[in-house]
């Protein structure tokens, strides 16, 4: 067991099935005195759960450790992918155990465990920001540390046996349904110790590999954060790739982003267009604006319109009220143009100038308000329905003072 992420003063749920690999983790763990709590699933799969929970219930007890149960009828997740079902409402039971007091999550992932996914992983070509399992990181915000990622699924039953640790099998990780259990049953089962030291070389070198782009990316990604967008001719070319993957990664999972999609992007990204709007897994888009690059959520397509009664400061989904702000965020309004209205655009929206009436669509192409923001730009209208102000784009014509005592802020 590797303990360099391991500390005795902190506390750890670790996530027993009851099969070899947990319970040897669990015995490994309190046979060094670590501070432990146990959490354990059953999803009512298989006929005989119930030994499952009776060999980590016993041992539980025996140790006199806390004990977290949870079960899930089919029910509970006969939508969607059962794999991927499955793992999401078992880090939501470890997320409710975290928060009785305790500090990390242990899982007992193996080296058979690091090498199937290695191969799947290469198997499909995916791209990823780690070739294999990590040894420790954080889903969901919580601490997930894998300790057995350096030791064979046999050298834990052997542990087991030879300490007389109770354990169940669970016959389906015999069986090929999953690819997975594809991959552990009819590949690797056939792989010599050579080929599988092979897999283990390649995957730490793609990964040293990857940490020098990472370091490379961190000041791209920081700055891209510190804006919510990055002229893309920032990031260079050998980067486009690993960037983007890095940015849609943030809010899409892996496991739906392709080498495909990432190269489409790509070649929008570069072209002459000066706007682009791509749509993405999971109600996000890719945005191209004047050489601007962002991924955000799909805004809602419904307009809003906000009545405001006084200068009050307040906050909005898509602007905010000001006393103070920028000169061209702001104009001098008085009782009389009460109420006013913020609103987004309408059609045949036109405002008074002192260079004359514009229309408020065609500001927006030449002050090169990105596409994807014209719908939910504010603009400010008074009580006879005249617009008075496009921040940071226009102002009525009696509207022009020097002592603004409105702002709205988009």
């Amino acid at each position: 067991m590797n303990e360099k992420y391991l500390s005795h003063q902190k506390r750890y749920v670790i996530g027993v099935s009851g099969g070899c690999d947990s319970m040897a983790l669990l015995d490994m763990m309190v046979k060094k005195n670590y501070i432990v709590a146990i959490a354990h699933v059953n999803y009512n799969l298989r006929e005989d759960t119930d030994e499952d929970y009776k060999v980590v219930h016993d041992y539980a007890l025996q140790h006199n450790i806390p004990f977290y149960y949870k079960v899930f009828t089919k029910e509970d997740y006969q939508q969607g992918n059962f794999q991927a079902v499955a793992r999401q409402m078992r880090y939501d039971f470890y997320h409710e155990v975290l928060d009785q007091g305790y500090d990390a999550v242990l899982l007992a992932h193996h080296l058979d465990d690091e090498l199937e996914t290695i191969y799947m992983y290469l198997e499909r070509g995916s791209q990823t920001n780690y070739l294999g399992i990590e040894p420790i990181t954080t889903i969901q915000q919580m601490t997930i540390i894998r300790p057995l990622l350096d030791t064979k699924k046999q050298e834990l039953r052997d542990y087991c046996l030879q300490n007389h640790i109770a354990f169940h099998d669970d016959y389906t990780n015999f069986q090929t349904h999953f690819k997975r259990d594809q991959v552990r049953n009819l590949v690797l089962n056939t792989y010599t110790d050579q080929q599988k030291e092979a897999l283990l070389l390649k995957a730490k070198a793609y990964n040293l590999n990857k940490q020098h782009i990472q370091d490379q990316l961190k000041p791209l990604l920081e700055k891209y954060h510190a804006q919510n967008k990055i002229n893309y001719h920032e990031v260079p070319e050998a980067l486009y790739s690993d960037f983007l993957f890095a940015l849609l990664a943030e809010k899409i999972p892996v496991e739906k982003l392709s080498g495909h999609l990432i190269h489409e992007i790509i070649h929008q990204m570069t072209s002459t267009k000066p706007n682009i709007t791509l749509q993405l897994p999971l109600h996000q888009q890719f945005i191209k604006a004047y050489d601007n690059i962002t991924v955000t959520t799909l805004p809602s397509s419904e307009g809003y319109a906000y009545t405001i009664t006084s200068l009050k400061e307040q906050d909005y989904d898509d602007f905010s009220i000001r006393q103070k702000g920028e000169m061209n965020d702001g104009i001098y309004v008085t009782e009389a143009d009460f109420p006013l209205t913020i609103r987004s655009i309408l059609p045949g929206d036109v405002i008074k100038t002192s260079g004359g009436q514009k229309k408020v669509a065609r500001l927006f192409i030449n002050n090169k308000i990105p596409s994807h923001e014209r719908a939910h730009y504010p603009i400010v209208v008074r009580n006879d329905g005249q617009i008075i102000l496009i921040p940071g784009i226009a102002k009525r014509y009696e509207y022009l003072s020097t002592n603004p005592n409105l702002f709205v802020i988009k």
